[in-house]
């Protein structure tokens, strides 16, 4: 069903405030995921909403600076909102890397903060590379050669700036990410074919049936997902590996982070580096295609054609049955 923007802001807003969540936090907050479905990530939209409910009201502390330099940023967030509290401390590290050409920020303690290539994307329109990464949650990913789930989804967002549209990465460390499953439950479809293990490690086709996912790449995928469950592990002090959060919501489960911030200022011009990238980036969109291929797409192009088209349209299309239990969740707020 097509449903208003505006419509969607003013619940999840609605929604997170009788949930005793702050007016200005609910309102980064429902953004956050409303962002994720103008960008057609359903699997980091509107669908893992009903997850972070499970988890609230929270029992937050005050976010602690444990050590603070001229570059580093170590913050335990105290199970503060990681979208809140990466935000803060993204634009902290921006002005330290305009004095030091590198920042970076490690947390601790965080709760997710859905996608690693928002804060990505807003540190590249400030005209310098981000690259963030965070623990994926629970361990749900497969190593090569096994089936058992050993490490998180772990997802990657990158940023660099250019003319045009940024290059903005937005990936899970796995082959797909673990939101695949509850958007196959709801569509009552299988899962995507070679990509989910059951628990006798046979590829699931029933999304009920899912006990692991394949990495990215095999075992390419699973070194670069073994290494962002390190940075934001045993980096930061939090746990790794098997970890298991019963009777929480996913959202809700604690989390490392990383956000690093790389001024070209330090190295080249910022205006030559723009231009590189640009020239780059037109001459990949200019090279042979295969066939059947319309067009060659940049990291981060598809996403944003699809933003500019729902906001055009000015509402997005939602299954009903998601913006049901939506509706039920605020009917339940209520009473």
């Amino acid at each position: 069903m097509k449903v208003n923007i505006p419509e969607i802001q003013k619940l999840l807003v609605g929604i997170l405030i009788s949930k005793k969540v702050s007016k200005s936090e609910a309102i980064i907050l429902a953004n956050e995921y409303l962002e994720g479905e103008l960008q057609g990530k359903q699997t980091h939209g509107l669908m893992a909403f009903p997850s972070l409910m499970k988890g609230l009201p929270l029992k937050k502390k005050p976010v602690i600076i444990k050590k603070k330099t001229a570059s580093y940023i170590f913050v335990n967030a105290n199970y503060n909102f990681g979208t809140v509290v990466g935000r803060k401390f993204t634009q902290q590290a921006i002005g330290m890397a305009k004095k030091q050409g590198i920042a970076v920020v490690f947390i601790q303690n965080m709760l997710s903060w859905l996608r690693p290539a928002t804060l990505a994307q807003y540190i590249s329109s400030q005209g310098m590379i981000g690259f963030v990464v965070n623990n994926g949650g629970e361990s749900m990913v497969a190593p090569p050669g096994g089936f058992e789930p050993q490490i998180g989804t772990n997802p990657i967002g990158i940023g660099v700036p250019t003319y045009g549209n940024d290059i903005v990465v937005d990936m899970a460390t796995s082959k797909r990410a673990w939101g695949e499953v509850r958007k196959s439950m709801l569509a009552d479809r299988s899962l995507p074919a070679e990509t989910y293990f059951d628990k006798g490690g046979n590829f699931a086709k029933d999304p009920n049936d899912a006990y692991s996912v394949v990495a990215s790449g095999g075992y390419k995928g699973f070194a670069l997902g073994l290494f962002v469950e390190i940075l934001a592990g045993s980096m930061v002090n939090m746990p790794m590996g098997v970890v298991k959060h019963a009777g929480t919501g996913y959202r809700t489960v604690p989390r490392g982070a990383m956000i690093l911030i790389l001024n070209p200022k330090f190295s080249t011009s910022l205006n030559k580096f723009k231009k590189e990238n640009k020239k780059l980036v037109s001459r990949i969109k200019q090279s042979k295609k295969l066939k059947g291929v319309a067009e060659i797409l940049i990291p981060g192009e598809r996403a944003l054609k699809t933003r500019k088209n729902n906001l055009k349209n000015k509402c997005v299309d939602v299954r009903d049955e998601l913006w049901t239990e939506l509706l039920e969740i605020k009917n339940n707020c209520d009473k």
